[in-house]
């Protein structure tokens, strides 16, 4: 994963935080936020393209589906 697309991963993970990893719903919160975040960050997430952007969802989703979710969200 390139920095970028884990500076994009910690991001929608922290929507997926807020909403119990509904993903749908943390997309929404991340529009939402995007404004809030750092310059570095903002400049990090929109140097990726729609193709980074799924995969770091593919990878969010694989990840809940294994059920890693849940003990990560326990920490």
């Amino acid at each position: 994963m390139t920095h970028e697309q884990i500076e994009y991963r910690n991001y929608v993970m922290q929507g997926m935080a807020s909403y119990g990893g509904d993903v749908a719903q943390a997309l929404v919160w991340c529009g939402n936020h995007f404004i809030k975040l750092n310059d570095s960050q903002r400049n990090a997430i929109n140097k990726l393209s729609a193709k980074e952007r799924n995969q770091v969802i593919h990878e969010l989703t694989m990840f809940m589906q294994e059920d890693v979710w849940i003990k990560h969200e326990t920490k």
